[in-house]
């Protein structure tokens, strides 16, 4: 069990940095109790969407404003709709993480590193999770392919500056899931308890803020929480946020915006190549909700968490 839910030092020093002088003479435990722990995180989580909203209807209106005025329909004279509002709601999510990691350093007495911003290695260990995230996804599609579950062709000509700009905003967008999840919710949570309480209640949370995503199902909720799972473990066993946060992120950009398929339930503004399901066949490819929903990917991200809690040594700098 050890072995598997890696304790790495950065939730030691959480621990430490909850206890005040006057905690530790009573002889107080680290943390809060888990009740008041789960409170604590849905309350900073919808602060942070609240914020976030606010954020995105800002963006709306000036989408709005602009292609009025604008005689191409583009905004700003520049951006698509679609692809305006992508980048708008990706770049956004920073709002989140501002919000999540400031609440949770004033109410739980958090410090930067202890939500992963470890700065030793991080560019190596960020350019390790680009490439392990793509992978991850494109054995998912390639046993899609295989089994005639999709179709894949090209788009043609997709537009490389929205490409480069899209994928700065997942970069924010897989930091932010990865920071709320990973870096708050299971850090906080283990500061008291099993590390493996931790992992579970947070990748459950985070399956939990796709509840009201386009064609989610029961599939698409354990493949959700299988991934979840999956970061948790990268995240244990690195000790940074940054692995994690460049695998998902690469995970969401290959998904929608080079292979064209619809991430977790939305539709990418663009895309290199175009993903068509085969009918009849949603078990494999996710039907409504892109792959994510389907065995596919429920067979490649076991197979990762199985790799990475028995043979992955713990590699925290």
């Amino acid at each position: 069990m050890q072995k598997v839910f890696y304790r790495p030092q950065i939730i030691e020093e959480a621990a430490a940095s909850s206890l005040t002088p006057a905690r530790k003479a009573q002889g107080k435990k680290p943390g809060l109790n888990l009740i008041l722990e789960i409170l604590v995180t849905f309350a900073i989580f919808f602060m942070s969407v609240i914020c976030e909203g606010v954020a995105l209807n800002i963006g709306e209106i000036l989408a709005a404003m602009t292609t009025k005025l604008e005689p191409s329909g583009k905004v700003f004279g520049i951006f698509e709709p679609a692809v305006f509002e992508e980048m708008f709601y990706l770049f956004g999510t920073v709002v989140s993480t501002v919000v999540v990691v400031s609440s949770a350093m004033f109410i739980t007495r958090r410090r930067l590193r202890t939500f992963g911003f470890v700065k030793k290695n991080a560019v190596k260990h960020y350019l390790i999770g680009l490439a392990l995230g793509a992978g991850l996804f494109v054995a998912s599609i390639g046993i899609c392919a295989l089994t005639g579950s999709v179709s894949i062709t090209y788009a043609g000509g997709a537009n490389v500056f929205y490409l480069i700009l899209i994928f700065m905003g997942y970069m924010l967008q897989g930091n932010s899931e990865e920071v709320a999840c990973r870096g708050f919710t299971m850090v906080s949570i283990s500061r008291r308890y099993p590390v493996w309480v931790g992992v579970i209640y947070n990748s459950v949370f985070f399956a939990a803020l796709h509840l009201f995503n386009p064609g989610i199902g029961a599939l698409p909720i354990v493949n959700l929480i299988l991934f979840g799972i999956l970061m948790s473990l990268v995240f244990l066993k690195t000790g940074n946020i940054w692995l994690v946060s460049a695998l998902h992120t690469s995970w969401n950009f290959v998904q929608g915006n080079v292979f064209g398929v619809l991430v977790s339930g939305g539709t990418p503004s663009v895309s290199i190549l175009s993903t068509a399901p085969t009918e009849l066949k949603d078990l494999i490819n996710g039907g409504p909700f892109g792959l994510e929903g389907g065995i596919a990917v429920t067979i490649v991200v076991t197979i990762a968490i199985l790799v990475t809690a028995f043979f992955v040594k713990p590699c925290e700098d």
